[in-house]
């Protein structure tokens, strides 16, 4: 079996399985777990069970089975589904019979597959496997830093999105700083001069493509990554008017985790880069300076070991 490599400074994928079945969850979760050391495997009795550790962290890949009691598999998805920020990548539907409807419901929640029990663990495998190849595209490699030294400024009037941006930055070990509105986005942006900014669209007192244009208005801010947070897909006008007035990037809610963090650690690897040539830049603007003091240094030196001029 193939290990699915967990490069350093990206978090694992985390499956949850969810089964009223104890057993039959562990066993899952086992078998998944044993995909690698970048797959974190996780187990729930109950679908309430299933949104408490969702909601202290976000799934990536959730397989539930589809009768339970309380809550049924599809009551589960379709919480998650309406809650921004907790929907998993790739939902698996486990369930023992062929239900009429199914299909188109499984379709409207986003279900990507729907395996009828009984089946082998291996045949999840296989499934997990399948997501994971999906999810690909947004496993960036590692900054060349420490994340610990990186400061991200969350901007929001939503207090559920500023705790779940925190969070999905602060597990992945940045420093961040928040803001509720426009104007405290843009002090904060002057006075702490962090590293990156997540910058909501609809704010008091100043909204997002405003506080854009005075960052990209100001030489000391100009060249600070943005990226915009929006609840919709931009309009193309939007975009044409700014990608979106000189925003780096942009993302809709509700934030796909893997996604909004595969394109923080692109920004801050160009900003790292970006920020070694300035220093570079520098360091070579200097050296014809340092020549010439080097140069009358030299001088001084070799004048005085031919000591004083003799007596006409």
């Amino acid at each position: 079996m193939t290990d699915c490599p967990s490069s350093a400074g990206n978090s694992p994928v985390r499956v949850l399985v969810v089964d009223d079945q104890p057993g039959l969850a562990q066993t899952l979760a086992l078998a998944v777990s044993r995909l690698g050391s970048g797959v974190t495997a996780l187990s729930a009795t109950s679908a309430r069970q299933a949104l408490e550790m969702a909601a202290t962290d976000a799934v990536d890949i959730l397989i539930t089975d589809m009768v339970m009691p309380e809550m049924t598999g599809l009551e589960l998805v379709e919480r998650l589904q309406n809650h921004p920020g907790d929907r998993p990548a790739y939902i698996i539907l486990m369930t023992a019979y062929e239900v009429p409807g199914l299909k188109e419901t499984a379709r409207r929640l986003n279900i990507r597959e729907t395996i009828i029990k009984p089946f082998h663990p291996e045949r999840i495998n296989q499934l997990v496997a399948k997501a994971l190849e999906g999810m690909t595209s947004f496993v960036e490699p590692a900054l060349e830093g420490d994340p610990q030294s990186f400061t991200i400024l969350i901007a929001d009037d939503m207090q559920d999105n500023i705790t779940l941006l925190s969070r999905y930055v602060r597990n992945e070990g940045f420093r961040y700083l928040t803001a509720f509105n426009g104007c405290e986005a843009l002090q904060k942006t002057r006075v702490e001069m962090p590293d990156l900014i997540l910058l909501d669209v609809n704010m008091p007192e100043m909204d997002g493509f405003a506080v854009l244009k005075e960052i990209r208005g100001d030489p000391a801010t100009r060249h600070l990554p943005v990226i915009i947070l929006t609840a919709a897909r931009p309009h193309p006008n939007d975009i044409e008017s700014g990608l979106i007035p000189g925003a780096d990037d942009y993302i809709t809610k509700p934030f796909d985790r893997r996604e909004l963090l595969a394109r923080i650690r692109t920004k801050l690897r160009l900003k790292e880069a970006r920020d070694a040539l300035m220093r570079r830049n520098r360091e070579l603007a200097i050296l014809p300076e340092i020549g010439r003091e080097l140069s009358a240094r030299l001088e001084v030196q070799e004048i005085g070991e031919l000591g004083p001029a003799p007596d006409g």
